[in-house]
């Protein structure tokens, strides 16, 4: 098939192209072009700004898709954008979206299902204002595809995301806790690392994609797809700990300390205040859906990190000196009556 990636070089969209040339299609890329990718003459280019109507034109221009996947859609004016150029031009318009589109609805509890996206959405904070934002414009690319499906039947599946992992990772999150766990200091957890994860192993979300081009039965729906275990942070540091051959240290920190210190949880990732799990049942059925399980990628992540891993330090990891100071002064801290703080060691 020919195979519009917008996107298609970092992370996501990478592994999807290479997932997408295993089985032979040809891909065309629509990015700006600004970072390096390693397919070579193996796929064709469009470079430009997607926001601009005439990149896309351009791409269109040169040939008929019958699939676009779009991996980076982060606005409604871009989502509206391609509809009204691919309308009638395509067989199917896969929309990568996120997890975080349900962490706006009001009052909304885990495990989240594809239908509680309707809803009245939570007011946006100062504190929230960031995530909030990004969930919204996430949710308003939704449903701009919903509507055009509703009104001129427009070929979209939309999938729902929880935190990817996976090697290429240019966010570096995972990342930034096997540094930690490699440098043999305490690892901070906010609050315990207690908060709950449905994380999703990148090529799973690949060969799903890969697996469902020109799906009918899919088409007008938005499915989640995640890990079918709900995995704490503490539960990933200490596995991947253990794939490492190590047993950690854990300093568990309350959250409100941290932020009265002005340390946050930039260096945690992986914190988060709600439990972000996924019922993944309708995926399973519709797009046989089937997640490598916990223990396999976190194997498989820690044997690759450790294979190419330069040894140069993560954005994250800045605030460890601190961090590790941070430790020291609790473990001296005495309470009345109950002594020093203490940390702990994974068992």
């Amino acid at each position: 098939m020919q195979v519009l990636v917008i996107g298609g070089s970092r992370f996501i969209g990478l592994t999807v192209v290479q997932r997408l040339l295993m089985d032979g299609h040809r891909i065309t890329l629509l990015n700006r072009g600004h970072t390096p990718d390693p397919f070579g003459t193996r796929v064709s280019r469009v470079i430009g700004d997607r926001s601009d109507p005439q990149v896309l034109q351009r791409a269109v221009a040169r040939r008929d898709f019958d699939v676009v996947v779009d991996v980076i859609a982060f606005r409604e004016d871009d989502t509206r954008a391609a509809v009204e150029k691919l309308s009638g031009r395509i067989g199917h318009f896969i929309h990568i979206s996120t997890a975080s589109v349900y962490l706006i609805r009001d009052r909304l509890l885990a495990p989240f299902r594809e239908e509680d996206f309707a809803g009245r959405l939570a007011p946006k904070t100062e504190a929230t204002a960031s995530s909030w934002t990004y969930a919204y414009h996430k949710r308003r690319c939704e449903l701009t595809l919903a509507h055009a499906w509703e009104s001129d039947q427009f070929p979209f599946t939309t999938l729902r995301l929880p935190m990817v992992v996976g090697p290429g990772d240019y966010t570096e999150r995972a990342q930034t806790y096997l540094e930690r766990l490699l440098d043999g200091g305490p690892l901070i957890l906010p609050d315990g690392g207690l908060n709950s994860w449905g994380f999703l192993w990148v090529a799973d979300m690949a060969e799903t994609i890969a697996a469902n081009l020109m799906n009918a039965n899919a088409f007008g729906r938005a499915y989640n797809l995640a890990q079918r275990e709900i995995v704490s942070l503490k539960q990933f540091v200490e596995t991947a700990a253990g794939s490492l051959g190590l047993r950690p240290t854990l300093a568990a920190i309350p959250l409100e300390w941290l932020n009265r210190l002005n340390l946050g949880t930039t260096f945690s990732p992986y914190t988060h205040d709600h439990d972000i799990v996924l019922d993944t049942s309708a995926a399973q059925r519709d797009l046989l859906f089937e997640p490598t399980p916990f223990l396999a990628w976190c194997e498989q992540f820690v044997t690759d990190f450790r294979a190419h891993w330069d040894g140069v330090q993560s954005r994250l990891y800045a605030t460890r000196p601190l961090e590790l100071r941070l430790v020291q002064e609790l473990a001296q801290l005495r309470i009345p009556g109950l002594g020093p703080a203490k940390v702990t060691a994974a068992r």
